[in-house]
């Protein structure tokens, strides 16, 4: 009878035993694994001839994987989003860098989920924190007088790219409300002091560039959040026209008109034609710093003063380096050719920043010239850098050959230098890295703008080798489409693919600009430059 007993008890133990093993393998799956998404699932480039940028492409997607999180009753996050940094926090300047490249996934992934959870945590007076702790889903930190707590205010450009690939109206609405109390909380706290009052100050760890050389600006007036304010002015002027709000967009444009006329005429240079700092003395700090694109990218300097400013980027003792852009300019006495995280590095969210500015002044060529420019240097060091050779980090190893980094230097192919000025940047960091393998590529590379609203693909081909790309979603739409070299004929350009749904596809080349209808079902179109030739299945 003992004996039954005991192995009756023993036979329990291992049945609890068993469950409680069963029970943490499901949540190590359910919570402690990132769910892998099928390539297939994803827009596939094809480069025939830069096969390599192709690879770099999957790496950054494959680091997006592995950021995949979950709320819980604890933090009331959401249910699921993306965390690529410190999985003890959640930071807002990353968070939406990240966004801007990995939305071209936002079918798969939690991408807008990740903006809502900032946007969920917002104070009734506005104030969204710059960073929430996970475990508690409290903010890190709460404003005071002398830092407002934020990070670059860049939820609007998330949204507005968003809309471009999704159509998705419902959640302009909806959110609408969330920027605007952001937007005025920003511009009732942060303002500048005294001459600086029409403009906006932030601190060195708000701006995202903790270590930027600025001299003593303090509360004056800050060129990357006062452009930053007139980007988010304009964005939510273009948001009210879209959902039918004449008043608010009325009221926007008139804010964006008089942010952008205090920054012309208080922080831009015409001798050096450059955007910068001031004190709250009004006077110019007169550091050439990454900061002073901004207002390009908010459409700030007219057409003259943009050329000018674009010159800069292309003077190779300037910004125009071996790895452009560098965060300081090369004639700073702070910049420092080896990165130090912001004395110099080549930052992916920073160029991407220019790029789109270059694209908003009809910079085209420039554009992609930059883009591949970063991305070449970027594969020189995924396919190449060895810190095994590199005898000043002996505490790294060959491991971490093939990664993508923090940041770049600028002037051979390695990583950046961090904070220390000493030691390499992190690997495997995709953050403020993902906008050159993925947006760069899709846009500038291969040249696709996609108009969800209108179920339009736009696409500008410079490329004479097989490119493209395949299932590429936006709105209710899934296109592949791919340029094929015809050797016998190389005067004609054929465009073969497929689509499920009925699109718009506007061709750009250099000579001619054109749009074709094509219902579901294969998409076929060839031409001759100058007089394009149609054949095969198209619609009306």
């Amino acid at each position: 009878m003992v004996r039954r007993r005991s192995a009756e008890r023993k036979a329990a133990r291992t049945q609890v035993i068993a469950f409680i093993l069963v029970v943490t393998i499901i949540q190590f799956v359910i919570f402690g694994c990132s769910p892998t998404v099928s390539q297939s699932r994803l827009p596939e480039p094809i480069l025939e001839d830069n096969r390599e940028l192709v690879d770099l492409y999957w790496e950054a997607w494959s680091l997006i994987n592995q950021a995949q999180m979950r709320g819980n009753r604890r933090n009331h996050f959401p249910a699921k989003y993306l965390n690529t940094e410190d999985k003890n926090v959640i930071d807002q300047w990353s968070t939406l860098s990240m966004s801007l490249f990995s939305m071209f996934g936002y079918r798969e992934y939690p991408v807008m989920e990740s903006l809502d959870l900032f946007y969920q945590k917002q104070r009734s007076d506005g104030f969204i924190a710059r960073a929430y702790i996970i475990h508690s889903g409290d903010p890190l930190h709460l404003p005071t007088l002398l830092d407002p707590m934020i990070h670059p205010p860049l939820f609007a450009w998330a949204e507005l790219k968003y809309f471009t690939l999704s159509a998705d109206t419902i959640r302009l609405q909806r959110v609408f409300p969330v920027l605007e109390k952001y937007f005025y909380w920003i511009d009732r706290y942060c303002r500048g002091k005294y001459e600086a009052s029409d403009l906006y100050y932030n601190t060195p760890i708000g701006s995202g560039m903790m270590n930027l050389p600025r001299g003593y600006v303090e509360s004056g007036g800050w060129t990357d959040l006062s452009a930053q304010m007139a980007l988010f002015a304009d964005q939510l002027r273009q948001i009210a026209a879209i959902l039918d709000l004449p008043e608010k967009h009325q009221y926007y444009g008139r804010k964006y008109t008089e942010i952008s006329s205090a920054i012309r005429l208080k922080m831009w240079v015409p001798d050096s034609s450059f955007f910068y700092d001031i004190t709250n003395e009004g006077k110019i700090t007169k550091i050439r710093t990454i900061t002073g694109f901004w207002p390009l990218l908010a459409g700030i300097p007219d057409p003259t003063e943009a050329i000018n400013l674009i010159e800069h980027l292309k003077d190779s003792s300037d910004f125009g380096l071996i790895h452009r852009f560098p965060s300081v300019s090369a004639r700073e006495s702070d910049y420092d050719p080896r990165g130090f995280y912001w004395r110099g590095g080549v930052w992916g969210i920073t160029n991407y920043m220019i790029i789109q500015g270059l694209l908003r002044y009809g910079q085209e060529d420039f554009a992609r010239e930059a883009a591949q420019n970063h991305l070449n240097n970027m594969l020189s060091v995924y396919r190449e850098f060895d810190l095994v050779s590199d005898e000043e980090s002996p505490e790294l190893n060959s491991e971490l050959m093939g990664n993508i980094w923090e940041l770049y230097a600028p002037e051979e192919a390695t990583p950046g230098t961090r904070w220390d000025a000493q030691n390499y940047c992190q690997p495997d960091h995709i953050s403020f890295s993902g906008h050159g393998p993925i947006s760069m590529l899709i846009e500038n590379i291969l040249g696709f703008s996609v108009d969800a609203p209108n179920d339009l693909l736009n696409w500008r081909i410079s490329r004479s080798d097989r490119h493209g790309i395949r299932h590429l979603s936006f709105g209710d739409n899934t296109v592949s489409v791919w340029a094929e070299p015809q050797p016998e004929r190389p005067d004609i350009l054929s465009i073969q693919g497929a689509t499920d749904s009925d699109i718009n596809l506007r061709i750009i080349t250099e000579a001619d600009s054109f749009a074709v209808h094509f219902d579901p079902g294969p998409l076929e179109v060839s031409f001759i430059p100058q007089n394009f030739i149609t054949r095969g299945r198209f619609g009306r």
